[in-house]
């Protein structure tokens, strides 16, 4: 391909992957491991690795998104499919130079927009046509949260190069969701509002279980709420709670949400999740991580205490919507060649709200009339960001513990669906023993599952109040 050079090429033994924190995913097969750089313009440099099994592929290629600000290659998350026969590819998406390379460089706003993945797949696809023979009889893409965001892009903007697609928890509204993320830190973090603790945060998250059991359909045993949606936090639930006036106001100004930009952030019981209000409450840390985007227009020394949600909102919109956002509800080029479409979104989600994947289920409804059979939403009960959270906790990655079936790990019930025209009636999403990380990659690491029916599937889940 024009614009992509090879950097590395070998084949890595079978081994097991290890972090440096020493979580290890066992058993990692034999493959070719291809590493190049895309350059489509100047200003541009998108990172790609692909693996390739040396035996027993089969015969399909899996797209793997990234997360956050991406700017590395996350290897674990190729692990997974490559141990299933996949071959498996994945991008920095343009960032590895770090988030703010992005200031003033329209070239890395389309990269990490919509370009790098759309590269990657024409990449991997040539190179596996070479090394085996033959083409890659489909393709797959699964990706959650900024990957979602890079899941819903393709669907929308290059239909023909995925045949199934499986986003998680998608950051597609992209601009808004910062903005957002921006209303809520400018609260929590104004002068005079102290911190809230992890203690704190705790009590809040017992109090909304306790008091809003019913309307949030809590089920007994469960410390999770099925639809956290249907609540509207109030004063005097969080009155008692050791919380002082101006935390009570910031709080419930991040319930409230950004009206008029998008609804709020933070799901009533999740709050004490790893991404909750104290997360929030990090200042330097929080800026650094979430708000790259707007530095990326206004500079990297903007005064985000200063910043004004219509001068400065609307400068940022201008800019990033039609390169970042993947909200277009159109998807007939994706379901005129065949397309399916997964996406799947945790009710335990504290940093993108469910109530957005719902919204972007609905508009496509809305545009394209009944969708069941190429797109079907599936809400996780008590699933955090992705994985974990205080209910199921893995559909999508596939981890060690996790059954290697269609009926338990999305990328497999994709596969049925665009092979066998098996639509998903049902999935059954995991949680992991003692809710630790390491039990995710135990062979014996699970401890209980739920069954879950698509979105609108019946008269419950088609209660689409928020």
């Amino acid at each position: 391909m024009k614009d992509i050079r090879i950097t590395e090429k070998e084949i890595v033994e079978k081994r097991d992957l290890r972090t440096e924190s020493g979580i290890t995913f066992p058993g990692v097969p034999e493959h070719i491991r291809i590493r190049a750089e895309a350059k489509p313009e100047a200003g541009s440099c998108i990172r790609i690795e692909l693996w390739m099994p040396t035996a027993d592929w089969n015969g399909d290629l899996a797209g793997i998104g990234n997360g956050g600000a991406a700017g590395s290659i996350p290897c674990f998350a190729l692990a997974g499919p490559l141990c299933l026969g996949f071959a498996v590819v994945t991008t920095d998406m343009g960032t590895s130079a770090g988030p703010d390379c992005g200031i003033g460089n329209e070239a890395v706003w389309r990269d990490f927009g919509y370009r790098a993945t759309h590269v990657m797949t024409e990449f991997a696809k040539e190179q596996v046509e070479q090394y085996y023979g033959k083409t890659a009889k489909h393709a797959y893409f699964v990706g959650g949260s900024t990957g979602g965001q890079q899941a819903l892009s393709e669907a929308q903007r290059f239909p023909e190069d995925y045949d199934g697609i499986l986003a998680c928890a998608p950051a597609y509204d992209r601009t808004a969701l910062h903005l957002a993320f921006l209303w809520d830190w400018q609260h929590l973090n104004a002068s005079g509002v102290d911190a809230i603790t992890p203690e704190q945060e705790i009590r809040i998250r017992n109090a909304l279980l306790e008091k809003y059991a019913e309307l949030g359909d809590r089920r007994p045993g469960d410390d999770f709420f099925y639809w956290p949606n249907h609540i509207r936090v109030q004063r005097e639930d969080l009155m008692g709670l050791g919380l002082t006036d101006p935390q009570i106001h910031a709080l419930l100004a991040v319930y409230r949400g950004a009206q008029d930009i998008y609804e709020p952030t933070l799901t009533p019981g999740s709050e004490a999740s790893g991404l909750g209000i104290a997360h929030r409450c990090e200042k330097d840390r929080f800026a650094h991580d979430y708000f790259y985007l707007f530095r990326w227009v206004l500079g990297k020394d903007f005064d985000f205490e200063k910043f004004d949600f219509a001068r400065d909102g609307n400068k940022v919109r201008e800019a990033l919507v039609p390169v970042l956002d993947a909200s277009n509800p159109d998807l007939t080029a994706f379901r005129r060649r065949g397309g399916k479409l997964l996406l799947i979104h945790g009710t335990a989600d504290p940093i993108i709200p469910m109530s957005s994947s719902i919204r972007y289920f609905e508009d496509v409804q809305r545009k394209m009339g009944n969708t069941a059979d190429f797109f079907r939403l599936f809400l996780a009960p008590g699933m955090g960001h992705i994985t974990g959270g205080p209910g199921v906790q893995d559909i999508v990655f596939g981890f060690p513990a996790t059954p290697k079936d269609e009926k338990h790990l999305g990328l497999l019930a994709l596969k049925a669906w665009v092979q066998e025209n098996k639509a998903p009636d049902s999935l059954f999403p995991v949680a992991f023993k003692k809710d630790q990380p390491l039990s995710a990659f135990m062979p014996d690491g699970t401890s209980w599952e739920r069954e879950i029916q698509p979105y609108g599937a019946d008269r419950e889940t088609a209660d689409t109040s928020v």
